[in-house]
C-alpha cells in the first residue's frame, strides 16, 4: 500500500526476532521518515533485541514484550496496555509469516495493520485488514529487508543503497596506527564456523605478508575455545569476551576489518561501516548478505571450512591492503 506523505502517522512496528532481523527493519524505518519526517516511530520488540536499540536512529519510543511464557497471553496483556495511543499504521516486519503477524496489531487496535498473509489464510491472517500476500520467492529470491520494505513500497526491486541500516557509533576513535583485525569463535551457527586450526593458518599466513593486531571475540561459555586459538596464533592476539551486548557493539566500532561467519554480528559491522569478510555455509547470500558496499562474502553450500584457505586469504590480504591504502592517504 502507498502511505500519505501529507498527513504524519504514528506507527507501530512489530518485531521480535534476532538481531539480524531487527537490524533489517532499519531500511523501513528510513523509508517511513523519508515520506514524512513527522512520523513518529514505535518498535515493538523482545527483551532478546531491546538491547539494539539504543544504538538505532530515528526510534521515538519502543516497548519490550517478554518472550517467555504464552506470547498469545503477552500479546493479550500488552496489546491492550498500549492500545491508548490510537496507533494509524502497524507493520507486522517480518518476510515471512506467522499467527502473531495478524493477532498482536489487531489487540493493539491500529486503524491499518499491514503484513503478510498465507494463501489460504488462517483466523489470525483474518485479522490484517492491509494484507499483502505471501509467496516463498519473497524471501528466497531476494534480501529480507527488501521484503520488509516492499510492505510499503511494492516497486521497490532492491534496497536502495541510503536506506541501508545504520548504526551508531559509540567507540573511541581507533588512534592505533597497526590495524585491527576481529575475528570470532562463537556462533550459533555451526556451518558458518570456521574451525580453530583453520583460523589460526589463515591469520598466521596473512601476518607473514601484512602487519595487525587480532582480536579473538567470544561468549563467556566460549572462553576456552578462544583461549585454544589464541595459542595457535602466532602474532599478537587478545581474547575480548563481552557479556553485553552494548560492549560487544562498542568492540565491532572500534576495529578495522572483521573476520565472521554469517550472523546478527556480520548486520552489525555493515551498520558500524566496518569493513568485513564474511563466510557463509547453509545460509543464503541472496536473503541475508550484510548490506554494505565494505563487505565480501564467500560461501560454500554446506560448510565454510570447505571454502580454500587461499580463496579467504586473498580476500581478507585485498581488504587489508585497501584499509591500509586509506589510512596512509588520511595522513
Amino acid at each position: 500500500m502507498s502511505l500519505n506523505n501529507k498527513l504524519p502517522n504514528s506507527f507501530a512496528i512489530f518485531v521480535r526476532s534476532s538481531y539480524g532481523d531487527l537490524l533489517m527493519t532499519d531500511p523501513l524505518i528510513k523509508l517511513i521518515k523519508s515520506i514524512n519526517s513527522k512520523n513518529t516511530i514505535t518498535l515493538f520488540v523482545d527483551d532478546k533485541n531491546s538491547q539494539l536499540i539504543e544504538f538505532m536512529e530515528h526510534i521515538d519510543s519502543f516497548y519490550v514484550i517478554p518472550s517467555k511464557g504464552n506470547k498469545y497471553l503477552s500479546f493479550i496483556a500488552y496489546g491492550l496496555k498500549y492500545r491508548k495511543y490510537k496507533y494509524d499504521i502497524s507493520i507486522a516486519a517480518k518476510t515471512g509469516i506467522g499467527s502473531a503477524n495478524g493477532f498482536f496489531p489487531f489487540i493493539l487496535g491500529a486503524k491499518k495493520r499491514i503484513s503478510y498473509a498465507s494463501n489460504p489464510k488462517t483466523w489470525t491472517d483474518r485479522l490484517i485488514n492491509f494484507p499483502i500476500p505471501y509467496e516463498e520467492t519473497i524471501y528466497h529470491s531476494q534480501h529480507y529487508a527488501l521484503g520488509i520494505l516492499q510492505l510499503v513500497d511494492k516497486s521497490l526491486i532492491k534496497v536502495p543503497k541510503h536506506l541501508y541500516p545504520k548504526l551508531i557509533n559509540k567507540s573511541s576513535a581507533n588512534k592505533d596506527s597497526k590495524v585491527k583485525l576481529l575475528i570470532s569463535v562463537s556462533n550459533n551457527r555451526d556451518s558458518c564456523l570456521l574451525s580453530n586450526k583453520s583460523m589460526a593458518q589463515i591469520i598466521n599466513l596473512l601476518g607473514k605478508e601484512i602487519e595487525f593486531d587480532t582480536y579473538i571475540s567470544a561468549l563467556k561459555s566460549d572462553f576456552d575455545k578462544a583461549a585454544s586459538l589464541n595459542k595457535e596464533i602466532n602474532q599478537h592476539s587478545t581474547i575480548k569476551i563481552t557479556p553485553l551486548l552494548k560492549d560487544y557493539i562498542e568492540l565491532i566500532g572500534c576495529m578495522d576489518i572483521c573476520f565472521l561467519g554469517e550472523g546478527g554480528s556480520m548486520h552489525m559491522a555493515a551498520g558500524l561501516g566496518i569493513p568485513q569478510v564474511v563466510l557463509f555455509g547453509n545460509t543464503s547470500p541472496t536473503t541475508w548478505s550484510p548490506l554494505s558496499a565494505k563487505a565480501t562474502t564467500l560461501k560454500d553450500i554446506s560448510n565454510v571450512n570447505n571454502i580454500p584457505k587461499k580463496v579467504i586469504l586473498l580476500a581478507l590480504k585485498n581488504k587489508l591492503i585497501e584499509i591500509n591504502t586509506q589510512n596512509k592517504s588520511n595522513i
